[in-house]
């Protein structure tokens, strides 16, 4: 039985990438006036080269820095973005090198049968036969260091101070660690497990390769993604790169010599007292680092963040084989709602996430009976064949609009099909998902959710749909074909290794493109309520727009040390101050307090909820908060939410109590004041009467007294 070949594609028909992203060139936070095309906003990045293990006299960096990006500028419909790129390199000295070799050695298995190694032959066999699997991996000697440990130690103990904003890059070189004839090699573990299940992955894409090739290891040849650095080992073994280059041969045109040959290989090749060999050895040591720069660190192939208020993820999770006992309830473990919203919330903070996903039998829904097989056939084996895009289209213009609305925030439809002995097919291949434009489908055969037994859980389908939703809001791969080596990264938009979980790489880019596109709109918006003050004024409009400008000052200092939240945070705090500038020039009127009350009425000794009327006719009120003193003590404050002109707010249980002061204090947008709302009582906290129409109504009640506080 044919099983799927890739394990997903980046489906972007409907995805509109914006041009211009390899465009070169420019430099600091530096804000300007707005223009008439796109508001401008320019920051600098710095990435630090450390060069580790090599002869500082070989390295020429004219060489190893020619190429890489100087800037990046990505634009949006309404803002253009410019990222200035500066390059530093150093040169570790030997004390370094020793201490980290012997984190390695100490974080390190060496022994045989610990790796993989790939069969170049039957893998171009099965690539021509798609139908005759092959053993295409075998096992292989050699250390296996644990990336963990070396990302974080490196993490801990950088060589040169990290750069504020920006990444910093090893390139290191532990030839020492391998045999001449290859007999022996090192390379790095990732550990990469499934989520639903806590599995260890040990398949790799193709789906009959777990049978015929048990226990495939991840061999990383560079690593990065949990933290701001980036290990790159041209001397370490991997088999990916040589995967790639077979796999993917009818769309590469240059094949790069450190896909198949590792630094050994390649000084071997040399003699290093020729200088045209050195800078051979350069231009190899250049083509390594040059695709994590560009496609994790800088990526040119993301869309920037949405610049929006919320995020929907609607996913409906759909099991065909009910009828023939694979019962709903025993797939529910595939995936799950929290998980989903936990790392988008992980990667995309600012705004608010709802995730919902549903499980259903097919059989209860003649629609989606009616759509799947308007889309599907039966193969002579009894196989289903899936035609991907025709079914993907299908759901998008006839399905999409009915679950998820179109509001210009995220909103992202996902169809999950679970079915025993299915395949997709499209754009000439075969595949798991697809992806793009507010929509992801996934079709993955339930023989693929279980180990060879049938009955102990493999994979489940949280990755697939994380890789998933990230094409539906415009990420595309950690690859581009000819550039596969930023695969090996921690993160879940590659082909190797597989994690449900966002990568610092990805963070970065979406929070530091969401706050470039905030504080562009946000400083456009200051510049223009401020060149409509004029001369004088009031004094509250002058502490708005320095608070306003403090505001933006600490955001910028806190996007250049990439604290991204309390940035966030401080573009909230400008935005506030400048509505306060605007409207604090043009109404110094207060607010007016109308009725209020309490409910329960009376009041007891548990709590009660506090209601109180608050207009304002031009600015509009800010906030609310009620006071409350007991007993003459500490005032206790409890900000007050609104429904219109109605704000409230619940009072937990004081106690006993001998007096309680009661009143609100409320503020407009134009910085101006006002108090009331008040309620007094002396003795316990029994019957407390309602205040209405801005007066007080007094009520006999024992010996009880209300009055309105002075």
């Amino acid at each position: 039985m044919r099983r799927a070949f890739i394990f997903c594609i980046a489906f972007l028909l409907l995805v509109s990438i914006p041009s211009g992203f390899e465009e070169t060139d420019l430099q600091v936070t530096k804000l300007t006036e707005p223009s008439q095309l796109y508001l401008p906003i320019e920051r600098d990045w710095t990435t630090n080269i450390v060069v580790v293990g090599y002869d500082p006299a070989l390295i020429d960096e004219a060489i190893l820095l020619q190429g890489l990006p100087d800037d990046r500028n990505y634009y949006t419909g309404d803002v253009h973005i410019t990222y200035n790129i500066d390059y530093e390199v150093s040169y570790a000295d030997s004390s370094y090198l020793d201490d980290l070799r012997q984190e390695m050695l100490d974080n390190s298995v060496n022994g045989s049968s610990t790796g993989t190694w790939l069969n170049e032959t039957a893998l171009s066999y099965q690539k021509s036969h798609p139908d005759e699997p092959q053993r295409i991996f075998y096992p292989r000697d050699g250390r296996v260091i644990d990336g963990f440990a070396i990302e974080d130690w490196l993490e801990e103990n950088p060589y040169v101070t990290p750069p504020d904003l920006g990444y910093t890059l090893y390139l290191v070189n532990f030839s020492e660690f391998d045999s001449a004839d290859h007999g022996l090699e090192h390379w790095y573990d990732y550990h990469p497990m499934d989520p639903d299940t806590g599995e260890e992955q040990d398949w790799f894409r193709l789906e009959w390769d777990n049978e015929l090739n048990p226990d495939v290891t991840m061999d990383f040849q560079f690593l990065g993604g949990r933290s701001r650095s980036y290990l790159v080992d041209p001397s370490a073994h991997q088999w990916y790169l040589r995967w790639c280059r077979i796999w993917w041969s009818q769309f590469i045109d240059t094949e790069y010599d450190f896909w198949t040959q590792d630094l050994e290989d390649k000084v071997g090749s040399l003699n290093l007292a020729n200088p045209s060999h050195v800078d051979a050895l350069n231009d190899y040591l250049r083509e390594c680092i040059w695709d994590p720069i560009n496609l994790l660190f800088f990526p040119y192939q993301h869309q920037p963040a949405s610049y929006v208020e919320s995020g929907n993820l609607k996913a409906l999770v759909i099991c065909m084989d009910v009828a023939n006992g694979t019962s709903v309830e025993s797939l529910e473990w595939v995936t799950n709602a929290e998980m989903q919203k936990a790392h988008l919330e992980e990667l995309y903070p600012f705004i608010d996430w709802t995730v919902d996903v549903e499980f259903l039998d097919i059989d209860d829904s003649p629609f989606w009976t009616s759509i799947f097989w308007g889309n599907a056939s039966l193969e002579p084996d009894g196989t289903t064949a899936v035609n991907g895009s025709e079914m993907f289209y299908d759901i998008y213009n006839n399905v999409r609009p009915s679950y998820v609305p179109d509001d210009g925030n995220i909103n992202v439809f996902g169809v999950v099909f679970i079915k025993k002995q299915m395949i997709m097919y499209t754009h000439g291949g075969t595949y798991t998902g697809l992806g793009g434009g507010g929509q992801t489908v996934i079709w993955k055969s339930w023989e693929r959710y279980y180990r060879p037994d049938g009955v102990t859980p493999k994979d489940g389908i949280s990755s697939v749909q994380l890789h998933e939703t990230m094409h539906a809001i415009g990420f595309h791969h950690t690859w581009q074909h000819e550039h596969y080596a930023s695969d090996f990264s921690w993160g879940p938009m590659g082909y190797f290794a597989f994690h449900n979980g966002t990568a610092s790489f990805d963070k970065n880019w979406v929070q530091s493109t969401y706050l470039d596109q905030m504080e562009a709109y946000l400083w456009d918006d200051f510049l223009t309520e401020a060149a409509a003050l004029g001369i004088g004024g009031r004094p509250e409009t002058a502490t708005a727009e320095a608070a306003a400008l403090a505001a933006f000052t600490r955001a910028r200092v806190l996007y250049n040390e990439m604290n991204w939240l309390e940035a966030y945070e401080a573009l909230k705090d400008a935005r506030d101050w400048t509505k306060r500038m605007k409207f604090s020039a043009i109404d110094s009127i207060p607010p007016v307090i109308g009725e209020w009350g309490t409910d329960p009425h009376p009041i007891g000794t548990g709590g009660f909820h506090y209601w109180v009327i608050v207009t304002d006719n031009l600015a509009g009120v800010e906030n609310v908060t009620l006071h409350v003193q007991v007993d003459n003590g500490a005032i206790l404050t409890f900000p007050c939410s609104s429904t219109g002109d109605n704000w409230s707010v619940l009072v937990p249980s004081l106690g006993q109590t001998s007096t309680i002061n009661i009143w609100v204090i409320a503020w407009d947008w134009g910085m101006n004041m006002a108090e009331g709302g008040n309620i007094e009582s002396g003795g316990l906290l029994l019957p407390i009467a309602v205040a209405a129409g801005g007066g007080v109504a007094a009520i006999a009640a024992g010996a009880y007294i209300y009055r309105r506080r002075k």
